[in-house]
């Protein structure tokens, strides 16, 4: 299909373009769209800064134009129209945007800290299992270390458990760190120091 406007058509201006479209003239719609998107388009970008949400944003402004075009009333100008169709749904981004920041931001602080014992932690973040088969797979001491870690036991509980003294824990601990980090990367690096250095 030809999306090129003949100049002679009578759909090169505006007022007759805005009148075919509330007749429901596609050609009208599509005509507005050719000669707009990419205007409204470097507007939102100006405001927004992320080519994926300015494309919806712009989107949206068109399907709105249309889904509404038999109850268009325009008092200054179909671009004016556009421009302000396109602000307002930049500004309800906006606000949807730092709302949806601000419920993350609320989220993030209702957490509890890092001091949870690790099987608690682990389990929140539907890792237990995969942490339960790394410690299978580490030397008898250290899985004893990293089992009764699991358990809440501090080192120092650990250390007269096992009959050990706390810095022959830490060096077990320590050892089955590195190891634990191979088979559960991401996950123990951040876990295991912030949990298990809490002597």
């Amino acid at each position: 299909m030809d999306w090129h406007m003949d100049k002679n058509d009578g759909l090169a201006d505006d007022r007759k373009l805005l009148q075919r479209l509330k007749e429901s003239d596609r050609k009208a719609f599509t005509a507005i769209y050719m000669r707009y998107h990419v205007i409204l388009y470097n507007y939102a970008m100006y405001y927004v800064k992320s080519r994926a949400d300015v494309e919806d944003i712009v989107q949206s402004v068109f399907i709105k134009l249309w889904t509404a075009r038999e109850a268009i009333f325009v008092t200054t100008s179909l671009r004016s129209y556009l421009f302000m169709m396109t602000k307002h749904t930049v500004l309800n981004y906006i606000r949807n945007h730092n709302r949806a920041l601000q419920h993350n931001y609320r989220i993030v602080q209702q957490q509890p800290d890092c001091d949870d014992d690790l099987y608690t932690y682990a389990e929140r973040h539907h890792m237990a299992e995969a942490l339960r088969l790394a410690i299978k797979c580490l030397p008898p001491r250290q899985q004893a270390v990293a089992s009764m870690r699991c358990e809440g036991y501090s080192n120092r509980e650990i250390a007269l458990k096992l009959n050990l003294s706390v810095n022959t824990v830490n060096t077990h601990y320590r050892a089955c760190l590195k190891t634990l980090k191979i088979f559960v990367p991401g996950f123990v690096k951040f876990l295991f120091i912030t949990v298990f250095f809490n002597l």
